[in-house]
Parts: C-alpha cells; structure tokens; sequence
C-alpha cells in the first residue's frame, strides 16, 4: 500500500532541520520502499505491507533515534488523501488571485477549537471540513489582514493541522496517483 507521511513544523525558518535525503535512506533501510519526498517541508510517500498503524510507529521510532526534537506526523494512505481530494469544494482553487490551503487534521484535532474558528468566519474565508481535511481559502493580499486565516496561528486550532498550499497539496495528490 502506498502512503503519504506528513511532518509538521521541519524546516520552517531554520529551526527543526531535517534533510530529507538523510531521512528517505533512514526509512528504506527499516524497509519502506520506493521512498520519495516532494520538496524540503516534510512530505514522504512510500510503499509498505504494514497497516496504518504500523507505519506511523515505525515512521515515530525512526524520528525519535534521529532527531533530538519531536516531530509530529500524519499518516495517510493513498487511497485517503484521493478521497478526500475527489470532494474538493468547487471554490477551492478556483480563483488565483486567493489564498488555498489543505489543512491536514491531526490525530488531537480538536473539534471545539475548529467551531470556535467557524464562528468567526467572515466575507474574507470560506472553509470547509472533511474527515481529514479542512479545505480553506482566504484573501491574500488585498484585506488579508481581515481574514480570519491570518490570525490561524494564534488559535488552539493551529496546533491540531500540518498545512500544505494548494500547488503542494495538488502535487502530492498528482504523486500518490502515479
């Protein structure tokens, strides 16, 4: 079965590194195979007989006896993530000149947090939730500041998703396809 790993929070204004080069090598020698990462923000695919569960074990075990930080991570099967990306609202994407974002929920997603987030949605954001997404599109430049997204990193919320842009999420989509 093929998955895709998502690491929250590597890499991001040179705190938390993790070369992926090192890390791909580190999975397929505790055998993973056709180990792949799409750029340096913490995506992986590979394929495993393993369950879901399995997986995220063994992916946790080969982040701890490497790196001195906690990474926390997401494991999504192939068949998942295509589920979830074939009920993409018609809105998601649609317009360029927007922000869009996959929000990628976390096992401790916390549901309160997130309807404390709807009650504040605006003219300037349109959200909607799947079962491990939540789709979200919001101003980018002009009124930005208005959005409720922009205020996303001081929400409870925040701590519960990994975020990927809409060209990354579309990526790893278009990779688990193959």
């Amino acid at each position: 079965m093929k998955y895709l790993v998502l690491l929250r929070g590597i890499n991001v204004g040179g705190h938390n590194k993790v070369v992926m080069k090192e890390l791909k090598a580190s999975l397929a020698a505790v055998g993973f195979t056709n180990v792949s990462s799409y750029i340096n923000s913490g995506n992986l695919i590979f394929e495993s007989d393993l369950s879901k569960s399995k997986v995220a074990q063994k992916v946790d075990l080969v982040l701890a006896e490497n790196y001195i930080f906690s990474i926390t991570t997401l494991v999504i099967s192939a068949e998942e993530y295509l589920q979830e990306f074939s009920q993409v609202p018609a809105w998601w994407g649609a317009d360029g000149s927007l922000r869009h974002n996959a929000l990628f929920l976390l096992p401790n997603f916390d549901v309160k947090a997130f309807q404390k987030i709807v009650q504040q949605i605006s003219d300037y954001d349109q959200i909607e939730l799947k079962s491990k997404v939540i789709f979200w599109t919001s101003t980018f430049k002009k009124d930005f500041s208005k959005s409720v997204y922009s205020k996303l990193m001081k929400e409870a919320l925040y701590k519960d998703v990994t975020i990927r842009n809409l060209n990354t999420a579309l990526k790893l989509l278009q990779l688990l396809q193959d």
